[in-house]
């Protein structure tokens, strides 16, 4: 048992040390595949050290949006994030609320990863957890590649694309 504690400790100490401050404001786009979609754009906003603003369209049915914020906790590479979700289906369309909590990870000097779990009230409600890996050319430009595993019955969600960092 306190092999498992050091460890953990260890591990939360080198993932805090490795964290990337990279700011979050950018605007990104590409291919979303998420039941019948086809693409995505996402934009984001740091107003503060701690305070991000979000909205992102996608393709699923006729559209889905998501808008929302996180919060970057102090001293942390970890974040709280809400907000809300609509998916229009034509003849029907469901609204709901997400929440999560996430964390960064520096993979190397270019490379960064993201890692999540949220629960959405949308679509009768389900879970996800989610990573999504950044690759950086220069300071504005980077690739993003991810996927994010759904519960309840809701297709998996795969993206790649580009993004534009301000």
């Amino acid at each position: 048992m306190k092999t498992l504690i050091g460890l953990t400790a260890i591990l939360a100490v080198s993932i805090a040390a490795t964290a990337s401050a990279e700011d979050r404001t950018y605007v990104s786009g590409g291919y979303n595949d998420f039941g019948d979609s086809d693409f995505y754009i996402k934009g984001s906003r740091q107003l503060d050290r701690n305070w991000v603003i979000e909205a992102e369209a996608f393709d699923s049915g006729d559209v889905g949006l998501r808008a929302g914020g996180q919060y970057l906790m102090a001293n942390s590479p970890l974040f709280l994030k809400g907000g809300i979700s609509h998916y229009d289906f034509g003849a029907s369309d469901d609204t709901g609320a997400y929440a999560g909590v996430g964390t960064v990870v520096g993979l190397s000097t270019q490379t960064t990863a993201m890692l999540d779990a949220a629960y959405d009230s949308a679509l009768d409600g389900y879970a996800s957890v989610g990573a999504k890996v950044r690759y950086n050319f220069d300071q504005n430009f980077a690739a993003d590649v991810g996927f994010r595993g759904n519960f309840s019955g809701v297709d998996n969600e795969f993206r790649v694309g580009i993004t534009y960092k301000f």
